[in-house]
Order: C-alpha cells, then sequence, then structure tokens
C-alpha cells in the first residue's frame, strides 16, 4: 500500500447505528379512524395507488390484481368494497406466472407509489424515524411477522421506503437501475 493512502486504524469502525434509538411500531386496525396514525401504514388504508394503468383503493387492492392476468377478476378487485372481498376475488382467479418470485418487487413498488403519492402518508412514515416496523398481518406469515412467527416483509419494505424518502430529503439522489450516467 501507498504510504500516502489512508487505512482505516484497527480499532475503529465507520459509525454506523445497527440498533434502532425508536421502540418498533406496530400496525393494526378493524376500521379507519379519524386520526389514522400508523393506521395509515397498512396495505388496506384507503390511499389511492396507481399501478399499470388504473388506479386502485389501496395498496392490497393493486397488490391483488396485479396478482392475476385475468382482466375481469382485476376488474372485480379494482371495485371491492373491501380489502378482504378484494383477496377472495383474487383467490379465483389464476395466478400470474411467476408470482411467487415477483410478489416484493412489486410490492415494493406499490409502497413507493403510496408514499410519494401522498405526502401526509409519507411524513407518518418518516415520524416513526428508525423504529423497527412490524406489521401485523396474521393471515400471512410472508408479510407480517405473525407473532413473531413470519418474515415480516411488509414492515421491511416499509423500512426500506422510509429509508429512500429519508435520502430523497437529504437531497440524495438515487440513479434508477440501467439510468445512463452523465
Amino acid at each position: 500500500m501507498d504510504r500516502g493512502t489512508a487505512r482505516p486504524s484497527p480499532g475503529r469502525r465507520a459509525r454506523d447505528t445497527v440498533r434502532p434509538r425508536h421502540p418498533p411500531v406496530q400496525s393494526h386496525f378493524r376500521k379507519v379512524p379519524d386520526d389514522p396514525g400508523t393506521t395509515a401504514l397498512r396495505n388496506d388504508f384507503p390511499a389511492p395507488v396507481p399501478a399499470d394503468g388504473v388506479t386502485y383503493p389501496s395498496v392490497a387492492h393493486a397488490y391483488w390484481a396485479l396478482s392475476t392476468t385475468d382482466p375481469d377478476a382485476r376488474a372485480a378487485i379494482r371495485d371491492a368494497n373491501t380489502v378482504y372481498a378484494a383477496r377472495d376475488i383474487a383467490a379465483g382467479a389464476s395466478r400470474r406466472d411467476g408470482w411467487e418470485q415477483a410478489r416484493t418487487a412489486v410490492m415494493t413498488a406499490l409502497l413507493r407509489a403510496k408514499y410519494t403519492g401522498h405526502p401526509a402518508l409519507a411524513r407518518i412514515l418518516l415520524d416513526t424515524h428508525d423504529a423497527t416496523l412490524v406489521y401485523d398481518d396474521s393471515d400471512s406469515g410472508f408479510w407480517g411477522d405473525n407473532g413473531g412467527r413470519g418474515r415480516n416483509w411488509t414492515g421491511r419494505l416499509l423500512e426500506l421506503v422510509r429509508s429512500e424518502l429519508r435520502a430523497e430529503q437529504a437531497g440524495i439522489t438515487l440513479s434508477e437501475p440501467g439510468a445512463a450516467e452523465g
């Protein structure tokens, strides 16, 4: 190594906090409250989200609609009065090829659309600071924490989107994958 090249000292590391300073935030609700608080973080919270040229009433509606290629099922999911009805319609439709492998990327895009399209909801997400987000979903051990037995992917993705929103606030420009550098 060249003498002019700085080396990190063996006993010091860059400061990269591993543990959050704020307590975990758990989100659950059965009806939409007047002041949504962290219930606005729910995928079934009514916040219109655009996806594939259509606006859906919630992230959950869009997720279930995108899980199938059946145009009639997609329209019925969009128009469903509740997320539970939307999920039931999707359950009766054929699943899109490769859905299991694509669903996490789809959810990430839907969450980005929700929080970039609704600044008040983005503020609620940002107000969770660096807390671990525990997503309560007793119906899914993949998306929810499920009493500590689930994978909590929604919580993880909310933390990712929160971090992206923080980067944007800090003026850090994130380039799109495949974007040409100038």
